[in-house]
This record gives structure tokens, sequence and C-alpha cells, in this order.
């Protein structure tokens, strides 16, 4: 120490919590909170967007709560199904429907189910989600496409490019039912002439799904170009690429789907709400129009409740109903 300097005390950190070794370790259970949020995806079984889903809802409340999971209480899952019902909004800015709230809450359920099971709660320790209820949802409207509707949609898939071929298989496969994320994984080795085997990204349970002439054709349409482009195809190659130049000759992704559909075919047609989900509810009304069995029909769409797989056709009883009405007092259908 030199001259003129003074001698100072040494700093002390005084905590300003009653119990600071208790503040303490709530502060890192908080700070593993995402940790915990990763093991539970990791367990999970669940469907690779059913995993970004749940990820995305369970950081949400993360955001909204800061509080350590083992602290959760009741009240505060009700509060947070408060705060999505009146506080929360989307992109456009509107409030939360119903369905995106219930999608919340079963991300909560689903993780403190798991975070009891894996130890972090004591087993007769009761969930803070017990309570929780989920909102009611209205009847489902009519989600298949009309017969004219898909006549348009067809229609608006014309060309002889590439990807104009390729588009043209992708609608075939999509109008047999398959979820946009088991079309995106398809390799060519799924298609065998006839139909397509694979192994559903939900459930892991296996498919078969028979395909029309008119669909086989132009799934081997779109092949024979690629070949006639001196590819090689292996039973391994995807069956479907990208076009995207920063992407090119590499496997459609679930997002190219969708730009397909949401954008391409929904700009070309007019048609509002045009999803790959839609061409799923209107196959699964064509099977129970052409008299199929509801259980043989649910083999082929994978569908394992016979609650869910009715709600998928609930829109073509609606329609049939109406028409019904309009005819039975002497008018048509508007």
């Amino acid at each position: 120490m030199t001259a003129g300097q003074q001698s100072l005390p040494p700093i002390r950190l005084i905590s300003s919590q009653p119990n600071s070794s208790q503040a303490v370790s709530s502060l890192e259970r908080a700070d593993l909170r995402l940790e915990r949020v990763k093991e539970f995806l990791n367990a999970s079984n669940l469907a690779s967007n059913t995993q970004k889903s749940y990820r995305l809802e369970l950081e949400r409340f993360i955001a909204w709560s800061g509080k350590a999971w083992i602290d959760v209480t009741p009240r505060d899952i009700a509060s947070f199904k408060k705060y999505l019902k009146d506080e929360c909004r989307t992109r456009q800015g509107n409030l939360l429907s119903p369905a995106a709230i219930n999608q919340a809450i079963t991300a909560l359920k689903s993780f403190f189910k798991w975070f009891q099971l894996a130890g972090y709660l004591e087993p007769t320790a009761v969930l803070p989600t017990a309570a929780v209820k989920f909102e009611k949802l209205g009847e489902p409207l009519p989600r298949h496409f009309s017969l004219e509707q898909m006549e348009v949609i067809y229609q608006a898939v014309t060309g002889d490019e590439d990807i104009n071929l390729r588009d043209r298989a992708l609608l075939a496969v999509l109008t047999h039912g398959l979820r946009a994320e088991d079309v995106s994984a398809l390799n060519v080795g799924n298609f065998d002439g006839t139909r397509l085997r694979f192994a559903r990204k939900k459930d892991k349970s296996e498919a078969l799904v028979p395909l029309r002439s008119a669909a086989r054709e132009q799934i081997y349409a779109y092949l024979e170009r690629r070949r006639s482009h001196r590819e090689v195809l292996t039973d391994k190659s995807p069956l479907f690429l990208t076009y995207d130049p920063r992407r090119s000759g590499q496997r459609l992704g679930y997002q190219g789907i969708y730009y397909f559909t949401r954008i391409r075919l929904a700009e070309a047609t007019g048609i509002q709400d045009l999803t790959p989900h839609r061409f799923r509810h209107t196959y699964a009304t064509e099977l129970v129009e052409l008299g199929i069995d509801s259980l043989l029909a649910r083999s082929l769409t994978g569908h394992k409740s016979e609650r869910v797989f009715e709600r998928y056709i609930k829109g073509k009883q609606l329609s049939v109903a109406e028409d019904a009405f309009f005819r039975a007092i002497g008018e048509e259908t508007l």
C-alpha cells in the first residue's frame, strides 16, 4: 500500500432474503426450467411438430411465470389460462382461439405428468394442472373440399416444368389423406408401384395406403423426369424434392409442403384456408361416401380414435343435412 492510501474494509455480500440459502436454491431451480423442458421432450415419443408446439407453449409459460417448475401452483396455472384468454394475442393481433388455449393447457398437463413420473415431484403430490379445465369448442365447420373446389385445385396444377410434375405427384399423395410430415419423410422405396408403405411419424405405426391409378401415374411421371436428368434413384432417395434455389435437390420439407398449399395453390385457386390437413379431411369424407366401414377407413387414415374420426367427417354430415333440407323445401342449395 502506497503512502496516502487508506485501508478499505473487505466487501461483504449481505442477502436481502430472510433465508439466503433457500433463495439461492430457488434461483438455481428456476435456471433449470429449460433443461427440464429438454428432458421432457427427449423422453417423449411425440411427433416432431408436436414437440415443437409443446416447446413453444412451455417456453411461453416460463416467460410469463418466472417460477421454477416445482414452485408452480394451481393458482398459477389458472392465472396463466386467464392470461391466455384475455391478454395473449396472435401475430395478427387477435385473441387466442379456444383451440390454441387448449393446446397450451395440453402441453402443461403433459409436462407436469412427466415431471412427476421423472421424480421431480412426490408421487402423491397433486399436480398443479389437475384442476384446470379445457375450453369448450364449438361444433366443427365443414373442413373437407367440395367436388367443385377439388376440380379447381386439380386444374391449378398445370405445366410441364420439373416443379409442375412434382406438384401434381405431391397433390396426388396429399389427396390420399397423409399428414404433411409423413409426405415429407417419404422415400422412393416407400412407393411399390401400387401403394405407399411407411411408418407414421405421429405414432410410429405401420401405414399402407393404396393409390388410385391416376395418382400412381403422376408419381411415375415425376420419377421418370428425375431419371431423365441422370439422377440415380435408390430406395433411400427422397420421393419429393425441393426446387428452392437455396436447397435445390434436397428433400421437400414440411414448410415446403405448406408453402405449396397455403401460398401457391391458395393464390391460384382463391380458396381460403387451403392447408394440407384439409386434404386429409376430404379423404376421410370420401372413404365414408364410398361406403367403406369406419374401422377399415381409420386403418387407411391412421386414426386410432373413432371419436376423432367422427370429427373429421362431421362437416360432411352437416353439408348433407343442408342439401337434404333444401331438397325437402323444393329449393336448390345456395
